[in-house]
């Protein structure tokens, strides 16, 4: 009986501990709040990298370009001059001789070179960049750009850094009281004829060279002369005009010439447009026959004249894109020798006269050479060969400072003369009736 007893008691114990629940967990402790990072301090979301070439991934950055440097005056010897030859402007800089530089300009964007067929040039020290007139005209201004050369090479030629001055110009856009300045037969002067030049202040609006600028064209310092006068007057910022004279093809340095002055397709006969002015710049080459002991049988000027008299003509054959073109208002012929008179090559002069004359109709015909101020009419007894209009010869040259130039202003009615002294007394005036 105690052992069923004691039986019973062990089942009821057994069946009671399975009943039991297991004890509970100890509580998790509280979760903490999360941080969050204001908005603009959360990462962005990673982009995987993209994987690059091994060569481009190689490739170390490349530096940034060095800004272009200010053109030094040391490099220029003096400032640039725009030359007006037909409808295009030739802007020409003289750097420091012996100094290797290539150079360009930029107008509006554009670029052009001092080049030949594609190479820059460096071996002179003149740089000729030719522009349409309309584009300078429009832009109003030119960039000067070089690189000096350290080493021109067959390959990979050495450069200083990109070197760069910006010019303002003024075209001539009025088409009354035209202010133009002559200079003729300074030979050599500098300081007086940019002293005289000054008479319209800011007001001038196209130089005239014509001819004798030069005393000779023995040494390089001679054409250097050129440059001083007209970038002194100018300082590159309005149109000139140059027509040689009969002292600039005498020198060792003579044949050098085409490279310092302005040409038409190498000659230095061509016509120019400057608005409303249209001109034609003649060349009579030396003064005495080619055979002249002086020259040495270094002259050919009559045949020289003979092909300025076949380019007249052709000048006459296209009127209507010359003297005759839209907006021409102004006539204008400009030649260091007054070919009016006297009989050396008469029979070339009394032609050019007849041309002009017959066809052209200009206005007003300037000169110098004879050193003196005098307006010739037409039928006064200078007039020997015909003149085609009045002709005002306008340089006297005495010695020191005695240096005299023509100040000349158009209406469309005259032309006012006036004859300005160093320093920039009148010593003369008269004024033209245009027919």
């Amino acid at each position: 009986m105690k052992k069923l007893l004691l039986l019973c008691l062990c089942i009821f114990c057994l069946s009671h501990a399975q009943e039991q629940p297991a004890p509970a967990a100890p509580p998790a402790p509280p979760a903490q709040p999360a941080v969050q990072k204001p908005a603009e301090q959360q990462p962005a979301a990673q982009k995987p990298a993209e994987q690059k070439p091994a060569a481009e991934a190689e490739k170390p950055a490349e530096p940034p370009k060095p800004e272009p440097k200010k053109l030094p005056e040391d490099i220029l010897q003096t400032p640039p001059v725009v030359y007006a030859v037909g409808n295009e402007y030739q802007i020409m800089a003289l750097v420091n001789q012996d100094l290797p530089v290539v150079m360009w300009v930029e107008v509006n964007g554009k670029q052009y070179y001092d080049a030949s067929n594609g190479v820059l040039r460096s071996a002179r020290s003149s740089h000729r960049m030719t522009v349409p007139q309309a584009e300078l005209n429009a832009a109003k201004e030119y960039t000067l750009c070089c690189h000096v050369l350290t080493k021109r090479k067959a390959y990979f030629s050495q450069t200083e850094p990109l070197q760069k001055k910006t010019y303002k110009f003024r075209p001539l856009e009025k088409t009354e009281n035209i202010k133009i300045f002559m200079i003729a037969d300074a030979h050599n002067r500098v300081k007086c004829p940019i002293a005289i030049a000054q008479y319209y202040e800011k007001d001038l609006d196209l130089l005239i060279l014509n001819g004798d600028i030069l005393n000779f064209s023995e040494k390089y310092s001679d054409l250097i002369n050129l440059y001083k006068v007209a970038g002194g007057i100018t300082n590159g910022e309005i149109p000139v005009v140059y027509a040689r004279g009969n002292h600039e093809p005498r020198g060792v340095m003579a044949e050098e010439l085409e490279y310092y002055s302005p040409l038409r397709n190498g000659y230095s006969y061509f016509t120019f447009r400057v608005g409303p002015v249209w001109g034609i710049a003649l060349d009579c080459g030396e003064d005495k026959p080619d055979g002249h002991e002086a020259y040495g049988h270094t002259i050919a000027c009559h045949a020289f004249r003979l092909e300025e008299t076949e380019y007249l003509k052709s000048v006459i054959a296209n009127a209507d894109k010359e003297y005759n073109a839209e907006g021409v208002k102004y006539r204008l012929v400009v030649c260091h020798i007054p070919f009016i008179r006297g009989k050396f090559e008469g029979d070339i002069y009394r032609e050019w006269c007849t041309l002009l004359r017959e066809n052209v109709k200009p206005n007003l015909m300037l000169c110098g050479h004879y050193h003196r101020l005098h307006v010739v009419r037409q039928g006064d007894k200078w007039d020997e060969n015909g003149a085609p209009c009045t002709v005002v010869i306008g340089s006297r040259t005495g010695k020191g400072d005695d240096f005299t130039g023509t100040a000349v202003e158009l209406t469309e009615k005259n032309a006012a003369i006036r004859f300005i002294n160093y320093p920039q007394r009148v010593e003369g005036e008269d004024t033209i009736e245009f027919k």
